[in-house]
């Protein structure tokens, strides 16, 4: 997410809680459901006017309805990262990224989800986990990758897919970069019963080997949720905390540092921290 999304997300949600507050007990139900039918408008924002990406597959969701997929295969026998954006970004935006792993020696699949960039349909929590469960479908059925050469890398908001995939099917790890606790609980309010992306209960059923990688001055979403999801994991696990890092700036704050990191994981996995 983004510093702009989460001021966003603050204020909608008090206006929900206010509502939800406001009329008597016998109204509160109603609020209450209308609430939960707006969280996911509340929570996506997904940005405009981003150039479309050369290289880009149309992938079928649904009947009509397609997204947007950019798939750079590996060298022989190299990992392929499923890799899931964050709020307010779009492929042509994290181009960049996806440039930096290809020239690191990856391969990278990755999306936008329903309504973000050239994908169709409107975005939701649902959406996200269909849009990348058919990516990983794609990579194993059409692109003949195999389940244990796909790192599962999900991004802020794009842990929240990751995890539901990760709980699934077969992959070779699971990474989560700034990831949050519950999609609510970064703004302190994870007990409203329309809290999306429950990553905290996900991760005590996955089994994969799991790579937290969180900045310590994350303002958007708290160091903390890092640190609670790293000790509710259930797998083999590793927590690497980047000094100093915010949000968006990790890369550039870890430097060499993270592509090391990420090295040694998926060379061995198992290893904890």
């Amino acid at each position: 997410m983004m510093n702009r999304t989460e001021q966003n997300l603050r204020r909608r949600l008090r206006r929900l809680c206010l509502l939800c507050l406001a009329p008597p007990a016998a109204l509160a139900g109603i609020v209450l459901f209308a609430a939960g039918c707006m969280a996911d408008r509340v929570i996506f924002q997904p940005p405009g006017g981003t150039p479309a990406v050369p290289g880009t597959t149309m992938l079928e969701v649904a009947a009509g309805l397609s997204v947007a997929v950019l798939y750079l295969p590996p060298p022989e026998g190299g990992y392929v990262l499923l890799y899931s954006h964050g709020n307010a970004e779009d492929l042509g935006s994290v181009r960049y990224r996806i440039r930096q792993y290809a020239e690191r020696g990856y391969g990278v699949a990755a999306y936008d989800y329903e309504g973000y960039g050239q994908s169709g349909g409107e975005p939701s929590e649902a959406a996200a986990c269909r849009d990348i469960e058919r990516v990983w479908r794609y990579l194993v059925e059409e692109r003949g990758v195999p389940p244990e050469s796909i790192v599962i890398y999900g991004r802020s908001v794009g842990s929240g897919p990751s995890c539901f995939l990760a709980e699934k099917v077969p992959a070779r790890a699971l990474v989560l970069e700034a990831p949050f606790k519950s999609t609510f609980s970064v703004v302190g309010m994870g007990w409203l019963p329309f809290d999306r992306f429950r990553n905290i209960d996900r991760v005590a059923k996955i089994n994969l080997p799991l790579l937290i990688i969180h900045g310590t001055r994350d303002t958007v979403v708290p160091y903390s949720h890092g640190e609670a999801l790293f000790e509710a994991a259930a797998g083999p696990k590793r927590l690497y905390s980047v000094e100093g890092g915010g949000h968006n700036n990790l890369l550039f704050k870890a430097g060499e540092r993270y592509w090391e990191t990420l090295r040694e994981f998926l060379a061995s996995p198992e290893r904890k921290e």
